[in-house]
């Protein structure tokens, strides 16, 4: 027969039973349930973190987001319109007034039409504007200030003779200027800037005669 020790012998382990009705991680669900919804009800509690500005006011905290310039329309580039439909502003341009035309000054008839020459190799045509009448010669006399003289301007001396008379415009100085050119300046739909250019410039750079 075995002798046992009493003392040495091994307890049993307790063996542990569940409460009726109650599962083991109930409590633990329980504890999760209750922590979630304390957690939602704090969220809700707690204020907007988004703040929507008054119309009218910008907050300060609130930053401007950057924006895009809209492209230009088509047609423009910067602020002039090339072609697109619209009123436009065309600039006012001051354009030089039209001299009067040589008959509206001088009459219908400024110059002598048939003035000629003739010379060793027979007759000959002068053009025109060389030949004033003697009315035009005076009208521009009168404009400029001198006498009507006439003289063989063209042909002075040799085997060439004038069949006209230059009718020319002598000044205070005793320049001779042709009247005929001067009444030429008002036949070639110059500006009268341009007429009174030139007329300064024959004032200035025709012959001195003794009188």
């Amino acid at each position: 027969m075995a002798h046992v020790i009493p003392s040495i012998r091994t307890a049993p382990r307790p063996v542990y039973t569940p409460r009726p009705g109650v599962r083991g991680d109930a409590s633990k669900t329980t504890t999760a349930s209750v922590a979630a919804l304390d957690f939602q009800t704090l969220l809700k509690k707690q204020p907007s973190a988004v703040v929507t500005p008054k119309l009218g006011a910008i907050p300060l905290t609130t930053a401007t987001p950057a924006t895009t310039p809209a492209p230009s329309p088509s047609g423009t580039i910067g602020s002039i319109m090339l072609g697109a439909p619209g009123p436009v502003n065309n600039p006012v341009v001051n354009e030089p007034a039209m001299a009067p035309t040589a008959q509206a000054m001088f009459g219908a008839n400024p110059w002598i039409n048939n003035a000629g020459g003739s010379g060793p190799y027979g007759s000959y045509s002068y053009n025109k504007y060389y030949f004033a009448t003697p009315e035009t010669a005076s009208k521009v006399a009168q404009l400029l200030g001198g006498k009507v003289v006439e003289t063989q301007a063209l042909t002075p001396y040799g085997p060439f003779v004038q069949n006209q008379a230059n009718q020319m415009v002598q000044m205070p100085d005793g320049r001779l200027i042709n009247a005929g050119i001067i009444a030429s300046y008002y036949d070639r739909g110059w500006s009268q800037q341009s007429v009174d250019a030139l007329v300064k410039g024959e004032i200035s750079g025709g012959p001195m005669v003794q009188t």
